[in-house]
């Protein structure tokens, strides 16, 4: 628990209480998918009245919080850990999961890499800041049914900007002019002997297809996923304990990448929902039965469009039952994306 005094470090009283005196119109909206799957690292906590940071991070205390695709959360501070379980409120403008005394954060900025959670006690105003932070530098080990990360590329694209100002100083303004004038001229000309226009950048597309199934049997699967790029490169890596690892590349053409597109906007795959979970004792029974089910998700980029959804049972198990309630035109979706990766 974190303990702090604005004179002395060595303090009793807790922080982590909340009051509601800031106007929730202060705080922006957020969306689920700027946050889901991501690992924090807290740094600091800032007084905002004075101005002042009144705990920091360092060796003898680390906090990190880890917000998982199934609307799960796990803590660690200082070797310990905690299992929970976090969501938005409707107004998407406060986090919740609980930490201390503590459950709900309002949401005071979420820019790039940083994250500050805010609360307040007794009409003051304290913020939890924290840094993004990958797999690599976060202590979260992953289950044995756990889904894997996928680092999917992001393209960007870049446009670097030549400096033509290389004038000679002996030029005169009258001259400089001069120039812009006919530069302007032969713009305007290019632009009427132009007879075509230009045709716009393609919308981008990614997709990853990760786990599904279940973890057991003579041959248990280790890994199981579809990734494809926007250059249309699709990577299939599938590996069991006793076959070893099996991974196949191919080049899709961009026809083949917008049918697969136009099929899934025809499902309306962007307005369905992140998580499916389980809504029956049943099914949360064979959460815990050999062979453990192996959670699927699916990630799909369209331009600016993006959705995660993650199934915690994916598909029927041997019985031929189906625990999870999804959507079946995600089993379609998912069907269209497992035919192209085929050889």
């Amino acid at each position: 628990m974190i303990f702090f005094c604005l004179g002395l470090f060595l303090c009793s009283v807790s922080i982590f209480a909340q009051t509601d005196s800031i106007p929730e119109t202060q705080y922006r909206p957020i969306e689920d998918n700027q946050i889901i799957g991501t690992k924090w690292k807290y740094t600091h906590t800032y007084h905002e009245p004075n101005k002042l940071i009144v705990h920091k991070a360092n060796q003898s205390y680390e906090y990190f919080l880890h917000l998982k695709y199934d609307y799960t959360s796990e803590t660690y501070l200082n070797g310990s850990r905690i299992n929970g379980k976090w969501n938005l409120n409707e107004e998407k403008n406060q986090l919740y999961y609980a930490f201390r005394n503590n459950h709900w954060w309002k949401i005071r900025e979420l820019s790039g890499d940083k994250m500050v959670l805010e609360f307040t006690l007794n009409n003051v105003v304290f913020q939890y800041h924290y840094v993004q932070v990958d797999t690599d530098n976060a202590p979260f080990v992953p289950k044995p049914d756990e889904l894997p990360e996928v680092e999917v590329e992001e393209t960007v694209s870049t446009t670097t900007t030549s400096s033509v100002s290389n004038f000679s100083k002996s030029k005169t303004r009258k001259l400089l002019r001069k120039e812009r004038k006919a530069a302007k001229k032969q713009m305007r000309k290019d632009k009427k002997d132009a007879k075509f226009k230009m045709a716009p950048e393609p919308e981008q597309i990614e997709i990853a297809l990760i786990g599904g199934g279940f973890y057991g049997g003579v041959d248990p699967v280790i890994k199981n996923y579809i990734e494809i790029k926007p250059t249309g490169r699709l990577i299939k890596e599938f590996e069991s304990l006793n076959s070893g690892l099996i991974k196949t590349k191919k080049n899709l053409d961009r026809n083949e990448m917008e049918n697969l597109m136009a099929f899934v906007e025809s499902k309306d795959f962007f307005s369905m929902e992140n998580f499916y979970d389980c809504s029956s004792k049943e099914c949360q029974f064979r959460k815990t039965k050999a062979p453990l089910p192996i959670p699927l998700r699916l990630s799909i980029r369209y331009g600016d469009k993006r959705k995660v959804i993650t199934i915690s049972i994916w598909g029927v198990d041997k019985n031929a039952v189906k625990y999870v309630n999804y959507p079946e035109s995600l089993d379609l979706i998912i069907d269209n994306i497992s035919k192209l990766a085929e050889m």
